[in-house]
Formats: C-alpha cells, sequence, structure tokens
C-alpha cells in the first residue's frame, strides 16, 4: 500500500533531522515525527548530505572505569569496576571468559576474549562478583583467620594483608566489608582465606577494634 503522508518542507527541520540521524533514529521513526513519508526523509538526507555513522564492532554499548596495575606491586593488572558485574552485555558474553588479548596502541588498550567458554545466565551471578581474576568457589563457611594489613591502595582498589605465617595474602576492595579506606597499615582484620589462579586470596575482609 502506497505511503498516503503528504510531502512537507524539511529543510526547515534540517537540524533536528541531523541531530536524530545521529543518534540512531530510523527514516521510519523520523518520518513519524514529522508526518511524511521515509522515502521523503531518504531523498532529503541524500540530497543534503546527512549521512548515517556507520557503528563499528567494537564501538563500546557501556562503559566502565577500570585501574591499572603497571607492576609496581602486584605484577601487571586491570582491576574493573565491580559495577560491571550488572551489565547485562557482560553477564551473557564476558561472565565465563578466563582468559584474554591484550591489543595495546598509542591511545587504546582494546581486550579480546581467547578461548574460554560463556556460563549460563544463572551461573554469572556468582563469576562475576569478584572482579579481581578471584574464581568463584564458594567460600560460605569457611574458617577465619586474623592478620594485619601490609598496605592497601584505596585509589587502585586492592593491597595485601600479611598472615600469621607471615605471607602476603592479596586483598580487593570488593572483598572489604564495610569501608575499604579503613585498611590502614598495621590494621588489625579478620577474613576467609579463598584461591584463584595467581594463589590465596582474602575473602570477606572485616576490620578488627
Amino acid at each position: 500500500m502506497a505511503d498516503s503522508r503528504k510531502r512537507i518542507a524539511l529543510k526547515p527541520h534540517m537540524d533536528r533531522i541531523r541531530e536524530w540521524v545521529d543518534t540512531g533514529k530510523t527514516d521510519d521513526w523520523i518520518a513519524d515525527a514529522l508526518g511524511t513519508s521515509a522515502s521523503s526523509v531518504q531523498s532529503f538526507r541524500s540530497r543534503n548530505d546527512i549521512y548515517r555513522r556507520e557503528r563499528g564492532p567494537r564501538e563500546p554499548a557501556s562503559v566502565f572505569e577500570g585501574v591499572l596495575d603497571h607492576g609496581e606491586r602486584d605484577g601487571w593488572g586491570l582491576w574493573l569496576d565491580p559495577s560491571i558485574a550488572d551489565d547485562p552485555i557482560w553477564k551473557e558474553y564476558w561472565a565465563g571468559v578466563e582468559a584474554v588479548v591484550v591489543k595495546v596502541a598509542e591511545d587504546s588498550i582494546v581486550l579480546e576474549a581467547d578461548g574460554g567458554e560463556a556460563r549460563s545466565a544463572d551461573d554469572s551471578a556468582t563469576s562475576v562478583a569478584t572482579l579481581d581474576g578471584t574464581s568463584d568457589d564458594e567460600t560460605s563457611g569457611m574458617p577465619r583467620e586474623r592478620g594485619r594489613v601490609k598496605w592497601f591502595d584505596a585509589e587502585k582498589g586492592y593491597g595485601f594483608l600479611v598472615r600469621p605465617t607471615g605471607d602476603d595474602l592479596f586483598v580487593h576492595h570488593s572483598e572489604v566489608q564495610g569501608d575499604p579506606s579503613e585498611l590502614a597499615p598495621s590494621g588489625e582484620v579478620e577474613y576467609e582465606v579463598g584461591r584463584n589462579d595467581r594463589g590465596p586470596n582474602a575473602r570477606s575482609v572485616r576490620t578488627l577494634g
């Protein structure tokens, strides 16, 4: 069925059309908004060099902050904002990824999945709860021990505790109960000991005294 809507003058709406196109609105959507036909909108765009910007496959749908460890303390690494755990794209595509390929350019760092099978949505809630690389082993009911803070960088979001054995124990801010900035050097803490592929790490950390 032919489009029965009238053709209207689109030139007075040029700025609005350009803005709508930039935000991804379709010709049909623009036509409905202006009360004209999609073919009129398409012709108008062509005549006035209003083109759609192709969205590349790497253009981010979500943006989160991260912190780079430049190797001074715990080796090279990237620590992500824990709120990424709630992102639907992360849950669907990245929650089960075990390793990534890092591609470094002058103005960007690109992470690409390197193998690893995505977990189901039911499993993702556990696996993304700790984004410092900790495994999703259950820690509930594990014995707790006491130690002290060796150092903790609140800006980077991680640090180390000292166990009763004298060994260092990695701690990420997402595992701290309360305010992580309260982890002052030599302060006493209580925690559970978990493990990931880097070794032991502190879980469910709380300050004492």
